[in-house]
C-alpha cells in the first residue's frame, strides 16, 4: 500500500499548463451528490480519515492549493490528453487515468497507512474524479484542453476552458439541488449501471461529448449554445457525484 503512494508521487515531472476543472462550484456539486449516496457507516469512515475538513473542501482541496510550489507535482494528475480521432494508449506518464487508478487501489488496500496518508489519497480522489466528468480535461493536447480556444461568453472574453470549468455553471445557475432532483428521479438498475467502477469508460464518456464542446460559431458560446451544453455538465456532474460515492462505498462499506 505504502508503494502505491510513493509511485503516485514518483510519477509527476513537468507538463504543459492547464485549467483545473468545473470550479469550486461544480467540485462542490459533485462532493455533495456523493455525500447523498454513501452506504450507511461509510460517511463516518470516510469523515474520520478527512478530520475537520468537509466533503466540500475535500473536493476543491488540489485546487485550493495549486499556488504551493512544493505540490507542483500534482498538475500533471488534473487531465488526460488524447488527441483528436485518437485511442487512449495504456502508458506510465503521470495523468488523471493513473493516478485514479492508485489512489482507488490505495484506498482499497489501506490496511497499515497513516491517516495522514488516507487523507491525502481521498482529497485526490474527491478531486479527481469530477475533474475526468469534465470533458476538456481528458480533451486535446494541441489546445491545452481548450484553453488556448478563446470565445466570447455573455460578453466576456474567455477560453473555452473556463467558460465549462465556471462560466456556463454559473450562468445556466446549476445548483446542488439542481442535480440532486435528477439524482432522486433515477431508477436503481439505472443507478447501479452508472455506478460500476471503471475509469477507462468514464473517460471514454466524457470524450465523447468533445464535438458537441467545440461545436459553437464564430468563437461565441451563445444561448442556444449554452442550453444544449448545460444538460452535459448537470448530466457529468451527477454522474461525477455517484460515481465518487461508488469507490468510497467499495472501499469503506463494513
Amino acid at each position: 500500500m505504502k508503494n502505491l503512494f510513493f509511485i503516485a508521487l514518483l510519477l509527476a515531472f513537468v507538463s504543459p499548463k492547464h485549467s483545473l476543472a468545473w470550479g469550486k462550484t461544480g467540485h462542490q456539486i459533485v462532493a455533495q451528490i456523493a455525500k447523498e449516496n454513501l452506504e450507511p457507516g461509510v460517511l463516518d469512515s470516510v469523515q474520520k480519515y478527512l478530520g475537520a475538513m468537509s466533503f466540500e473542501d475535500a473536493a476543491t482541496w488540489m485546487d485550493d492549493v495549486r499556488k504551493d510550489t512544493s505540490l507542483s507535482y500534482m498538475k500533471p494528475w488534473h487531465y488526460v490528453n488524447v488527441e483528436k480521432d485518437k485511442t487512449y494508449v495504456k502508458n506510465n506518464n503521470p495523468n488523471i487515468i493513473n493516478e485514479l487508478e492508485i489512489v482507488i487501489a490505495a484506498l482499497n488496500n489501506r490496511k497499515g497507512t497513516k491517516k495522514e496518508e488516507i487523507n491525502f489519497t481521498l482529497k485526490q480522489l474527491f478531486h479527481l474524479v469530477g475533474d475526468l466528468h469534465q470533458p476538456l480535461h481528458v480533451g486535446y493536447g494541441v489546445d491545452k484542453g481548450g484553453n488556448e480556444i478563446k470565445v466570447k461568453h455573455e460578453g466576456k472574453d474567455k477560453n473555452l476552458h473556463w467558460a465549462w470549468d465556471s462560466e456556463i455553471i454559473k450562468s445556466a445557475n446549476i445548483t446542488h439541488e439542481t442535480i440532486s432532483k435528477k439524482d432522486r428521479k433515477l431508477s436503481k438498475g439505472k443507478k447501479k449501471k452508472i455506478m460500476q467502477i471503471d475509469v477507462l469508460k468514464w473517460m471514454d464518456e466524457s470524450r465523447s461529448y468533445l464535438p458537441q464542446v467545440y461545436k459553437f460559431k464564430n468563437g461565441e458560446l451563445d444561448a442556444k449554445y449554452v442550453k444544449k451544453n448545460v444538460k452535459i455538465i448537470e448530466k457529468q456532474l451527477l454522474y461525477g457525484g455517484l460515481r465518487l460515492a461508488a469507490v468510497l462505498n467499495a472501499a469503506f462499506k463494513k
